[in-house]
């Protein structure tokens, strides 16, 4: 008989600790659940970025920028003022967009990009400034000075490019295997247009031409040829890739002339700018 009470005893006292244990990991489980939940929910609250308040002031930057870009068009088109010191209003503008992003942001690759896009805003400026102090026929005539310039201006818009979009984004097989290819690719593309070109117009001028104009192809390719990057920030995608589109559409005799080149040149940095923005404002609700 006593071990038969020992034997119930001790088997009502596993069932009451297998029920304390099923009750504790019962309320582990719930607490972490609920912690799940909580990170869930700041998490999606932090990743918000388009606010009533920001969508508006996107909307507002954007039907203002159209029709300041329209208007200095116009004055430009009647020769009240030259197109530098109008082009100079936007990179400013761009310039402060984008060092106020540098300094709030705490990722490298925004950092890196931020560096990239201070040098492509200021060889831009020169640029555009170079003609109104160095005639015209001294420096198209011969001068290695544009196609370096616009090597440089290329070279350092590919590098905000990779720099910001890489931020962020899925790094897929597809990725890696587009950077290998752009790599390779651009190297093949290099050599392929030097022994294709005739030696009588092999020059310096028109390797940095050719070196630009690639540069503005993969500046391009490396935000609309990857699914991740539609995928992760869509309106950065669309943003950031619009400009050398642009410069790419520029680039056509028929297109690139006039009143519309200087329109077109605007509405790329406008979008530029944009770009910036958005990324401000997702830089300050992270």
């Amino acid at each position: 008989m006593k071990a038969h009470h020992m034997t119930e005893g001790i088997t009502q006292h596993d069932t009451s600790n297998n029920k304390e244990t099923e009750e504790l990991n019962t309320g582990l489980d719930q607490k972490e659940e609920n912690q799940t939940r909580q990170l869930a929910v700041s998490t999606t609250s932090a990743t918000i970025i388009w606010t009533p308040r920001f969508i508006v002031l996107f909307a507002l930057v954007l039907v203002i920028g159209l029709s300041v870009a329209s208007l200095l068009t116009q004055v430009w088109s009647s020769h009240l003022i030259q197109a530098p010191w109008l082009l100079l209003f936007h990179l400013l503008l761009l310039f402060t967009c984008l060092l106020a992003t540098t300094i709030i942001t705490r990722s490298r690759w925004i950092r890196m990009g931020g560096i990239f896009g201070s040098i492509w805003i200021i060889f831009t400026g020169i640029n555009s400034f170079l003609p109104l102090f160095v005639p015209i026929s001294t420096l198209y005539l011969g001068s290695p000075v544009p196609s370096l310039l616009n090597a440089t201006i290329s070279s350092a818009l590919f590098g905000t490019s990779i720099c910001l979009s890489i931020e962020r984004t899925l790094h897929t097989k597809w990725d890696i295997w587009f950077f290998r290819l752009a790599l390779i690719g651009s190297i093949c593309a290099i050599l392929l247009i030097y022994f294709i070109t005739p030696a009588e117009s092999r020059s310096l001028n028109a390797f940095e031409s050719d070196v630009a104009a690639l540069a503005l192809v993969l500046s391009l390719f490396v935000w609309w040829a990857r699914p991740s990057c539609w995928k992760v920030q869509p309106g950065l995608t669309l943003l950031f890739g619009l400009l050398p589109a642009i410069e790419l559409l520029l680039s056509i005799p028929t297109i690139g002339t006039g009143s519309t080149n200087f329109y077109l040149t605007q509405v790329s940095l406008l979008c530029c700018l944009l770009g910036y923005i958005r990324l401000l404002q997702g830089e300050l609700r992270r």
